[in-house]
């Protein structure tokens, strides 16, 4: 069965009043930051988190009677588990989510809170699949793909429906993009209404299944590594999302886990939102400069996800930070003699930079004893900072052994 665009706007009827239509709004800083007039989807403000609800919504009102009595089930490593299990309980449909094991666990504790029954299994979603496959017929569950049924492309696709009534001629959407789901639906949408706009899938590097089964024009299998974007770490996209996709949309751009972290940071930062790394992969991509032909344009951002653990977000923000040039380590030998650390601390203020931390390490310093090394974490504005900060300590006579050193960026 194919998706069309008929079946996107009767979904937009069918799930209005169930879905928040969120906001798309021009962003100044995003703009000063990419070079480009950037608008900001902002789907990570679904009830659940993220533009899963459309989809998951748009296919549990289409099951008759004696399926919703029988209940659902999928496979998720979050997102479409969290949006099912939202909907299911609102709509009194029984849901069972089978999650990988390494699914974050704010994602799992809301799925039990939402009354789902979740069952953890696999190391990926293909691994995850398989049980529930087999837990699907033998309880006679109605299966909903999370990225390939029609009914939840039609779902996504009403996303790029909103968009071109909350944007006025986009010369670009970003997409971003995993198992095809999302950009299938926003791609049929967007080139069917406008085919002059571009249409753009953002992929992490490390979940390379949708870039390689674009290039090939068939679905690829390719196993995911550790990402932060992990809601995009699809093993192999949908055949059907991905026969859309390579009709409507225009090219896909891959981004590395430092410009994910960056884009997490700075979405934080000058947009003041909690984006999860699949979420901010659009952002990253203009940040590992990979659209710099969209200088000028008008360009819209889709954030589809907040759902980030708040641990993790922890340790996002301070390695978003390092690869921002914002926070800083070097090793430097000073006098051990009275007023060696004071001629250092000044050095380092008198560049406007601030010390975080100090630790002196005398046992491994060598056998001048009347110097010591000792390691330094230092907030500083950008990269630039960071060169100004080590010229100023090498004209006081500091020596710098080592030093992180950031990613070129935008």
């Amino acid at each position: 069965m194919t998706v069309t665009f008929d079946q996107i706007v009767a979904a937009r009827r069918r799930i209005a009043g169930g879905i928040y239509m969120s906001p798309c709004e021009s962003s100044l800083s995003l703009s000063q930051l990419c070079g480009c007039e950037v608008y900001t989807k902002l789907e990570y403000l679904q009830s659940t988190g993220s533009f899963k609800e459309r989809g998951a919504r748009n296919a549990l009102l289409q099951l008759d009677q004696a399926a919703r009595s029988r209940g659902v089930i999928a496979a998720s490593a979050g997102n479409h588990a969290l949006a099912l299990a939202y909907h299911g309980h609102e709509l009194s449909i029984p849901v069972t989510v089978v999650m990988p094991r390494f699914a974050p666990l704010v994602k799992r504790s809301r799925c039990h809170e939402l009354g789902a029954t979740v069952v953890l299994s696999g190391e990926n979603i293909g691994q995850a699949k398989s049980l529930a496959d087999s837990i699907a017929a033998e309880k006679n569950l109605t299966y909903i793909h999370g990225f390939d049924a029609p009914e939840v492309i039609a779902g996504q696709g009403t996303i790029g429906l909103e968009i071109l009534d909350q944007v006025d001629r986009p010369d670009a959407v970003l997409v971003p993009v995993g198992g095809g789901g999302l950009i299938a639906g926003i791609s049929l949408a967007i080139k069917t209404a406008s085919p002059q706009t571009q249409v753009i899938a953002v992929s992490a590097r490390n979940t390379g299944s949708f870039a390689a089964s674009f290039a090939a024009g068939e679905p690829t299998t390719v196993v995911p590594s550790p990402t932060l974007a992990d809601g995009l770490a699809v093993p192999r996209v949908g055949d059907r999302a991905l026969a859309i996709a390579r009709r409507h949309v225009d090219r896909c751009v891959e981004v590395g886990e430092d410009h994910i972290a960056q884009a997490i940071v700075r979405l934080a930062d000058r947009e003041k939102g909690v984006v999860e790394g699949a979420g901010a992969v659009p952002l990253a991509a203009f940040l590992g400069r990979s659209l710099d032909d969209l200088h000028g344009k008008r360009v819209v951002l889709v954030l589809a996800g907040g759902n980030i653990d708040m641990t993790v977000l922890g340790r996002v923000i301070e390695h978003g930070m390092v690869a921002d040039g914002r926070l800083t380590q070097f090793t430097a030998v000073i006098s051990d003699r009275p007023g060696g650390l004071a001629d250092l601390a000044v050095a380092i203020a008198d560049v406007g930079a601030s010390v975080k931390h100090i630790e002196h390490d005398r046992a491994f310093s060598g056998a001048d004893v009347s110097t010591v090394r000792v390691l330094c974490t230092v907030e500083t504005r950008d990269a630039a900072h960071i060169a100004e900060l080590h010229k100023a300590l090498e004209a006081n006579d500091i020596r710098v052994l080592s030093c992180s050193i950031p990613p070129r960026s935008h």
